[in-house]
């Protein structure tokens, strides 16, 4: 077994700076109290792993699949998933700052469906792109967030901070502008139609499929 790999399982080794992990099968593994800052990991599988008391910063997951992976009391600051599955994941385990940074966690054509982020301060979060189904964002802040061409599919908005949020080209999403925070939000045509559909109007000249 390589040495750096097998050193991730050893909480009393030295912590991770600058390196590149690849095709590491980390599935149903636990790592813990471990800095990894400035990483990238590539076609790496933490189906099923653990993260308990680590932290990333700087860090890079690409082709990677981190399904059900468990986020006990791991911090993350500047971190980007790309073409990554993340499906079942609940990101409210993770330890989040009292101090909001910006640019905490970024999605780019993820699968992130079934996963939750119920109550978090993600402002400026990024997620485009992305298959986004079946997604708590109940309570959650997106402010000024970049949600663009991602399918939202089944995934809840209640009382979610959306101010200035950019919706472009997402579709399948069902937010209740009665209850959710969207000034100056960014939405496009058709399926911003789908905003109206909780007041009882009736709008002549659309297609039925938009209700």
């Amino acid at each position: 077994m390589n040495p750096a790999f097998k050193g991730l399982f050893d909480p009393n080794k030295a912590d991770c700076f600058d390196q590149l992990f690849e095709k590491l099968d980390c599935s149903a593994r636990t790592i813990q109290n471990k800095l990894f800052e400035g990483c990238d990991f590539k076609d790496c599988n933490f189906d099923n792993a653990s993260l308990l008391n680590c932290r990333f910063i700087d860090c890079e997951f690409a082709h990677c699949t981190l399904n059900t992976i468990v986020l006990t009391n791991s911090m993350f600051s500047d971190i980007v998933f790309d073409n990554s599955k993340l499906m079942g994941v609940n990101w409210a385990l993770a330890k989040w700052s009292q101090i909001k940074l910006s640019g905490l966690i970024n999605f780019y054509s993820c699968n992130i469906s079934h996963s939750g982020f119920f109550g978090l301060n993600l402002s400026e979060i990024n997620i485009q792109e992305c298959k986004v189904h079946d997604v708590d964002f109940r309570e959650a802040d997106l402010s000024r967030s970049n949600l663009t061409n991602s399918d939202f599919y089944q995934s809840s908005f209640v009382r979610t901070k959306l101010v200035a949020a950019d919706f472009s080209g997402a579709v399948n999403y069902n937010i209740d502008i009665r209850i959710n925070d969207v000034k100056k939000a960014v939405f496009t045509f058709p399926d911003a139609i789908n905003l109206l559909q909780h007041f009882e109007i009736q709008i002549n000249g659309l297609p039925t499929s938009h209700f």
